[in-house]
């Protein structure tokens, strides 16, 4: 027996990895090329678009292992079956109650996994992105500049610097493209040097150009006003992030316990959830993954999906639920974790207390 247990939490944790590395993947790829983009105009640091997806795969990770988890099960079972391997285990004695118990071995460590990324670290390095993200659009250097490179936005506003000063706060023959909004004159300046300065009083950041020219006018006609200059500031029209280090997902969870902020309570059920979830799947994970073998193992994988897809869903939309104070959202996220779970248990030992009800009844009809 230890050996078929090690054989089968052996699958299983090695599907359940393979699956959320390939999930982990495609969506992290997918954020680092918006990062990635913001990087490109400026907006961000290169060095800091990698700090933000390193500090974000926590939180990714907290969410996809239930599902890798989930699809790790009914893969590996799904594979023993088509193999008859699992009609040899029941064949020599293993009943359904101890394959329970050799896959909730694998999956209870995945859910540990979990509820340490979901409880401890994700808040941790969500805060760490709001903080980088915070510092990015408070910076007064130009440390997202790159020399040779046009940058910015094509629509508004772009910036090319021929070269840098050593100490990367001065730009060297700069041309600026600058127009406000889409109907106003279009402005060219081209000046010696330029710095970048904030402005305490207004929040924004200028470009302050020296011994230049500025030229104004529409581009399909030949009115145009130069105008040359000594010292000339403009503004830098960037996008303006989001920066809120007070918000539910990046408090530590010791925090969260006891707060009547809706906000609060709402991450705290979803960091707690998500541990649960990946336990109470596997349930269903273990009944739909014992296939017929002439069926092939892929046979209940798409109704499997679809059946964690409502699952996920749901639960997501109670806690937006909780987000907006909703009456008794906290209730109903129990209420569909036990629905789930007694999904689960029917759909494992259903027949079996059927069987057994009907024997019962048998026994105790009169003769």
């Amino acid at each position: 027996m230890p050996i078929i247990t090690r054989y089968i939490n052996k699958e299983v944790l090695i599907s359940a990895l393979a699956v959320s590395m390939v999930l982990l993947l495609i969506i992290s790829s997918s954020r680092f090329a918006h990062y990635l983009s913001k990087a490109v105009t400026g907006e961000l640091d290169a060095q800091a678009v990698l700090a933000i997806i390193v500090n974000l795969l926590p939180a990714y990770l907290s969410t996809l292992l239930p599902l890798g988890g989930f699809l790790g099960v009914l893969l590996t079972l799904g594979k023993l079956s088509v193999d008859n391997e699992l009609t040899v285990l029941f064949a020599n004695g293993v009943s359904q109650q101890q394959l329970v118990q050799m896959v909730l071995v694998p999956l209870s460590i995945l859910a540990v996994l979990v509820a340490t990324l979901s409880l401890w670290l994700a808040p941790e390095a969500s805060r760490n992105v709001e903080e980088i993200l915070y510092q990015q659009s408070h910076t007064t250097e130009f440390d997202s500049v790159v020399a040779g490179r046009f940058q910015g936005n094509i629509e508004r506003q772009v910036i090319y610097a021929e070269t840098m000063s050593d100490d990367r706060q001065q730009l060297l023959n700069v041309f600026v493209f600058n127009r406000p909004e889409v109907s106003a004159p279009s402005v060219i300046i081209k000046a010696t040097s330029a710095r970048q300065v904030f402005n305490e009083a207004y929040q924004t950041r200028y470009l302050l150009l020296k011994e230049g020219s500025r030229t104004e006018g529409q581009p399909d006609q030949l009115d145009y006003n130069v105008t040359r200059f000594e010292e000339l500031a403009v503004r830098l029209y960037t996008e303006e992030l989001q920066i809120d280090i007070t918000r539910g997902f990046t408090l530590p969870t010791l925090m969260l316990i006891g707060s009547d902020n809706a906000d609060h309570r709402a991450q705290l059920y979803w960091r707690i959830s998500l541990p649960l979830m990946t336990l109470i799947v596997s349930f269903v994970a273990i009944a739909l993954g014992q296939v017929n073998p002439r069926k092939g193992r892929f046979a209940s994988l798409l109704p499997a999906v679809l059946v964690y897809l409502v699952y996920l869903s749901v639960l997501t939309t109670l806690r937006d639920d909780m987000t907006r104070a909703a009456a008794n959202a906290d209730i109903k996220i129990w209420l569909l974790h036990s629905a789930f779970l007694l999904l689960g248990l029917i759909l494992l030992f259903g027949r079996q207390w059927l069987r057994q009800l009907v024997r019962e009844g048998d026994s105790n009809a009169p003769a």
